[in-house]
């Protein structure tokens, strides 16, 4: 009967079975710094990059601890790392935890409680993940399938390729591999507006309008040249939807910002350029991954693969 009537004043907290959900940050325990360091990932994240169940369950714990310290027990840090545990850690370290504080009926259970908030968000969370991953599962595959498309270099394919596809090149060009190949993109007059804009944002030319690029000094030309463009109406054509995060947005409009307060040419760039949304995102055949030229993997997936 006591242990009938002791069951149900106890919330049961979730069980090893959800452990796929966490992983260890800290197995030798977390530090003062490390409990820092969470509470304060996601101080600067944009409306469009949600904090993790985890960080939010553990600010809000961390936050009830602060105000249940105002108890002077002194226990205030071991507590947060209880907090930790519960939010972030497998199954054995948080049944660990709670018998720890079997003693404290009110803070167990809210360690409880965060630990479930945490399960109830990430579960479904783990079922999007593994349909991803499923979707994706081809992916080697599709890297070494061979072209359709021949050539004895990178710009060699690129120039057999659509502005759907260089705008694809263009998002996840790496600009240590050099720029010959966005410089040869960029002056193609059928280059769509958005693609263009998003290397030259990419750069970060206020470095070179304010004449403090350092090393970067050769690419000076391709960057005046391609504001240039830009700033003259080169493009005729802006289909291409931008499809910017708000954090890329902002440091977009910066750069804009930055280079229009010079005054001068070729900088003077018109300030709305980036409010066009265009009419349509890009549907692009081949992509580039670390240099490599590949076909895009949703392209492969519905015309290449068998």
């Amino acid at each position: 009967m006591l242990q009938q009537l002791i069951s149900r004043l106890t919330p049961t907290p979730p069980g090893r079975a959800h452990d796929g959900l966490f992983a260890t940050f800290a197995p030798e325990g977390a530090t003062a710094a490390t409990l820092r360091a969470l509470y304060h990932q996601y101080d600067d994240a944009y409306p469009d990059e949600p904090a993790p169940p985890q960080y939010v369950q553990f600010r809000a714990l961390v936050d009830w601890i602060t105000e249940y310290e105002q108890r002077p027990d002194g226990l205030g840090l071991q507590r947060m790392r209880a907090a930790y545990v519960s939010c972030f850690e497998k199954h054995e370290a948080f049944r660990v935890t709670l018998k720890q504080w079997r003693h404290d009926p009110p803070f167990r259970d809210a360690l409880v409680a965060a630990r479930r908030a945490v399960v109830a968000e990430l579960a479904p969370r783990e079922a999007a993940d593994m349909a991803r991953r499923r979707h994706y599962s081809r992916w080697r595959e599709c890297r070494e399938t061979p072209l359709d498309i021949e050539g004895e270099t990178r710009l060699a394919l690129i120039q057999q390729m659509n502005p759907d596809d260089w705008h694809e090149i263009v998002r996840r060009w790496k600009w240590d591999h050099g720029h010959a190949e966005i410089e040869w993109i960029t002056l193609q007059r059928h280059c769509d507006r958005a693609t263009a804009l998003y290397a030259l944002c990419s750069l970060r030319p206020s470095r070179f309008a304010a004449h403090n690029a350092g090393a970067d000094h050769k690419l000076e030309g391709f960057v005046c040249a391609l504001a240039s463009r830009l700033e003259n109406g080169f493009y005729p054509n802006a289909e291409f939807a931008l499809d910017l995060s708000m954090r890329q947005h902002d440091a977009f409009s910066r750069e804009i910002a930055a280079l229009r307060a010079t005054g001068r040419s070729p900088w003077r760039i018109p300030a709305d350029i980036l409010d066009h949304s265009g009419t349509r995102l890009p549907a692009p055949r081949y992509t580039i991954d670390d240099g490599r030229v590949q076909f895009h993997y949703e392209y492969w997936l519905r015309h290449v693969a068998r």
